[in-house]
C-alpha cells in the first residue's frame, strides 16, 4: 500500500471513530486551529494501528459509543477532546 493511500485510508477510520465518539475534528479545529499538529499525529499514529479489521467492524457496528475500543491508539485522546 503507498504511503498517501494508508494515510488516506487512516484519516478516514480515524474520522469516523473520531465522531462515533462525539469528537467533530470540524469543529475542534475551528475553535482551536492549534489542534491540527494533535489531528495529524492521531492520523500517522492509526497509521500504526494493527487491529484495522477489528476497527472497521467495531466502526460497521456502533452509530455513537462512549469511549473507543481499547484497542484504539487515539483511545485517550479521543475521550479528552470529547470531554471538553
Amino acid at each position: 500500500m503507498g504511503i498517501f493511500k494508508k494515510l488516506d485510508d487512516h484519516s478516514d477510520l480515524m474520522g469516523k471513530m473520531s465522531g462515533k465518539v462525539g469528537v467533530d475534528w470540524s469543529e475542534k479545529l475551528a475553535e482551536h486551529p492549534e489542534l491540527a499538529q494533535k489531528y495529524r499525529s492521531a492520523v500517522m499514529t492509526c497509521t500504526q494501528c494493527q487491529s484495522v479489521g477489528e476497527c472497521k467492524g467495531w466502526q460497521a457496528t456502533h452509530d455513537s459509543a462512549d469511549a473507543a475500543p481499547d484497542y484504539c491508539l487515539n483511545k485517550d485522546l479521543l475521550a479528552q477532546l470529547a470531554s471538553d
